[in-house]
């Protein structure tokens, strides 16, 4: 029986025995070729995963004797066969996956090792194939990458339909501030909309970039306060200095607050900062680095006034206190630089 699986030969009958049987207790499959490539060992976990136990084959009938399969399922190449590499080549081929099409006409997906095997001078030998059925794990990844797929899928209709949403709360309030008598009602207005916007815009963004948990935040600051200067009402035209350096993916939850707290800045210097002032300016830097990214925001308006209060609404207090919150971020105003000055330290570690 031991010599029907295993041609090599040894001068001690009951030593070959105790090696066939030891390697047929392994749950792992294990085949076996000469020096010339023909099959001299299939242990038994090898036979059960192929479904035949076949030796004296050689490296260019091993596909078609073992009905070997690429990974999508086409007749795998015999050159291309891990055990034939090693064969012909010497060379490791670690973690391989290919398939394999059981007699009853199963597929089983496989994962294995084929390695030279070497004698004490260095000289092949042999060479071995190690090998595990991987069917049903593969199939649970398989399963569960479709499940998150779905999930991608779903979120990204969320994003889609909250931006709308959103949209069509920012026209109403628009509506409404146009057809407001009270100056102050429609300036409410008009900061709500826009306020709505800024998070619309976080939707919109993640949608077009299909993802749902991180955004770029750098160019996303940037594109936005563009905006905001473009279209909110001013006397005078108010120039933008614009200075981006770097980038940083923050969380959603993370993104929202500071893109609000930029958004009030910008709305606070166009309320408050420009009334007197010939040449209104802003200057934006936004530098994002390894540990952290900075946002300086200058106007070049009369400054504060109570610097313990340094936006113009309880709102615009409470979005720069979430920022300290929710980012771990710091804010710092500084009353003695011309206009108004504030610097947003927010860790990205």
């Amino acid at each position: 029986m031991a010599a029907e699986r295993f041609d090599f030969r040894f001068d001690d009958e009951a030593s070959q025995r105790l090696l066939v049987a030891a390697l047929n207790q392994l749950g792992e499959g294990v085949i076996v070729a000469d020096a010339k490539g023909a099959l001299i060992f299939v242990n038994d976990a090898a036979a059960l995963i192929h479904g035949v136990r076949r030796l004296s084959v050689k490296p260019e009938n091993y596909a078609e004797q073992y009905q070997l399969l690429t990974v999508d399922e086409k007749p795998y190449p015999p050159a291309d066969l891990p055990l034939a590499k090693a064969v012909r080549d010497g060379e490791v081929v670690e973690h391989a996956h290919w398939k394999i099409k059981r007699p009853d006409g199963e597929i089983v997906d496989a994962i294995g090792t084929a390695r030279p095997v070497l004698d004490r001078d260095g000289k092949q030998v042999a060479s071995v194939l190690t090998l595990a059925d991987r069917t049903a794990e593969l199939a649970t990844e398989r399963k569960l990458k479709l499940a998150l797929e779905a999930r991608e899928l779903l979120l990204l209709e969320v994003n889609h339909r909250v931006k709308n949403n959103l949209a069509l709360v920012q026209g109403m309030l628009s509506l409404h501030a146009r057809s407001s008598k009270d100056e102050a009602a429609a300036q409410s207005f008009k900061d709500a909309g826009s306020r709505v916007m800024v998070l619309a815009d976080i939707h919109r963004r993640l949608y077009e970039l299909g993802t749902h948990s991180e955004i770029e935040v750098v160019g996303m600051i940037g594109d936005m306060v563009i905006e905001l200067v473009k279209t909110l009402p001013a006397e005078r035209a108010v120039d933008l200095n614009l200075k981006q350096k770097g980038r940083a993916l923050l969380a959603t939850n993370k993104a929202t607050p500071l893109a609000l707290a930029i958004n009030e800045l910008t709305l606070n210097s166009f309320k408050h900062a420009f009334g007197d002032t010939d040449a209104p300016r802003i200057a934006v830097d936004i530098e994002a680095g390894d540990e952290d990214m900075i946002i300086v925001y200058r106007d070049n308006g009369p400054g504060l006034v109570d610097p313990e209060k340094p936006t113009g609404s309880g709102i615009g207090r409470a979005l720069i206190s979430s920022l300290s919150r929710q980012l771990h971020a710091t804010v710092e105003f500084n009353s003695d630089e011309p206009g108004f000055f504030a610097r947003i330290t927010v860790p990205l570690r």
